[in-house]
């Protein structure tokens, strides 16, 4: 979040275009201009006095994916409780964060029991402590310092794709699964979830078996495979796609869906916010950026890791909007790493810009197609689209990563490979949950993406069995699929430097 930097990137500049200009003279439908505030900062229309932003159902579950990754290659993770095994305490903890959350799920969550001892008597007070997945000023305290006091009755689980949502692509890709049968007593819908819909569930719930699976058989590091997957990043970076990309494109951000809700009364009857100011926020939630994001430089934020910033000074960090979650922190790390990128300052004032434009129409409802609502697509499927290009920014990142370690590949760095390798895998995993009207990849693409990069690497060490026609080494495979992406965002610059 460069203020420096100019938009360097083909598809960055060509997408604000598309909203009718720069980002201090933006027309909207009415001939007018959209004055953005500098921070996410929008004052109620309703109730004199208050803020008409709230997310923290957002914030909750942008910390359930963070500390979810924390626990995974935490050694208290791997510490059974009696009377259970290992395999079973494993899965239990894991579960408390993917399955209860805050949520009522079965009979106790993380605001009524401990995650590592699973004692009831003594709920999860200290999980961010014990977790050490925060990164803290010093001196600094955090606000939410446990789960009951971000938001109850939030869980991962009911919010993954294909629960809560119908899938992107009506398919699942990337990843030899069963569809399952999901009953309505683990979704809260009206009825099963079965087929496609299941799959993004399904795996998630295969990865926390293999990571138990593995603590019951003894390995030193549970997550971490002899074939060179890493479960911890696998999960965390599904779940940015498979909940995070999948709300905002598919729900909050959507032209027909949450961009339709109304605008001219209180929420619930009675919230300092309209339902649409409300899905704009819950989709600015999911991006998971501070609220004067735009404040700090790239290298502030993702080379130096300051995610969280003491913005008033009062030594206690707001979960809710002094601290910039993962998918946020991405868009700064390519930035950061990738020469005249600045998918950071474009997502953020695209999100300014219309949550503006939502409230200088207060009191008009949207009409598809119609009015303001014609702009305010605009603007959402340009923060969709560099969403989506900060993804696939990071599949060739991780990529380059990837053949760097095959490369100079010894037994020795296998936990290295294994980390490089399951982020490139799982975004290329979370990079399909955006509709083909704000993405750039056909089906086709996620299918060859996801083929060449395969769900593991072949390791240098490994026999390769001989085929009839000569056979593309796996880092040529990466390379293919290095250019496929290249190809279809028009990388210009040399993208193997990234």
């Amino acid at each position: 979040m460069k203020l420096i930097k100019g938009i360097a990137i083909a598809s960055a500049a060509a997408a604000l275009a598309a909203c009718g200009g720069d980002d201090n003279d933006n027309n909207d439908s009415n001939g007018g201009s959209v004055q953005a505030p500098q921070t996410y900062t929008f004052p109620s229309k309703l109730t004199a006095g208050e803020s008409s932003v709230s997310y923290s159902g957002q914030v909750a579950r942008n910390v359930l994916i963070n500390q979810l990754k924390g626990m995974v290659k935490s050694d208290l993770l791997y510490v059974p409780v009696d009377p259970l095994s290992a395999e079973e305490s494993v899965k239990t903890r894991l579960n408390l964060f993917y399955l209860s959350g805050t949520d009522s799920f079965g009979t106790y969550n993380l605001t009524t029991r401990d995650a590592y001892t699973l004692d009831t008597s003594t709920p999860t007070e200290s999980v961010f402590t014990e977790v050490k997945n925060f990164s803290l000023p010093d001196n600094t305290l955090l606000q939410e310092e446990n789960f009951k006091l971000i938001s109850s009755g939030k869980s991962l689980v009911e919010k993954m794709a294909g629960f809560d949502n119908t899938l992107a692509r009506d398919n699942f890709y990337g990843w030899d699964i069963a569809a399952q049968t999901i009953p309505t007593s683990l979704t809260g819908k009206d009825s099963d979830i079965t087929g496609e819909r299941s799959k993004p569930h399904a795996l998630v719930e295969y990865w926390i078996d293999q990571v138990a699976q593995n603590a019951q058989a003894g390995d030193d590091t549970p997550h971490i495979t002899a074939s060179g997957v890493n479960y911890e990043q696998l999960i965390q970076k599904f779940l940015l796609g498979a909940v995070s990309f999948s709300q905002a494109s598919r729900d909050y951000l959507y032209f027909d869906k949450g961009l339709t809700k109304d605008n001219s009364s209180a929420a619930d009857g009675t919230e300092p916010y309209t339902e649409l100011e409300h899905q704009w926020d819950e989709g600015f939630g999911y991006f998971g950026a501070a609220r004067d994001y735009n404040s700090y430089s790239d290298s502030h934020i993702a080379a130096d890791k300051n995610y969280a910033n003491d913005s008033n000074g009062d030594r206690v960090i707001d979960l809710d909007s002094e601290y910039t979650f993962a998918v946020a922190q991405y868009a700064n790390k390519r930035d950061n790493s990738i020469e005249g990128a600045d998918y950071s300052k474009t997502i953020f004032d695209a999100f300014l810009k219309g949550r503006q434009l939502i409230q200088d129409n207060f009191g008009t409802n949207p009409v598809p197609g119609q009015g303001y609502h014609v702009e305010l697509s605009a603007v959402a499927k340009t923060i969709l689209e560099q969403w989506e290009e900060v993804y696939a920014a990071n599949i060739i990142h991780y990529i380059n990563a990837t053949i760097a370690d095959l490369a100079a590949y010894e037994a020795e760095n296998l936990e290295t490979l294994a980390k490089h390798w399951s982020e490139m895998k799982g975004f290329a995993l979370a990079i399909q949950f955006n509709p083909q009207a704000t993405s750039k990849l056909s089906d086709q693409n996620l299918i060859d993406l996801n083929n060449l990069i395969g769900q593991q690497p072949t390791l240098p060490s490994q026999v390769r069995a001989v085929a009839v026609e000569p056979q593309k080494t796996y880092t040529e495979k990466l390379e293919e699929a290095r250019g496929l992406l290249k190809d279809v965002f028009a990388f210009g610059d040399d993208v193997t430097t990234w």
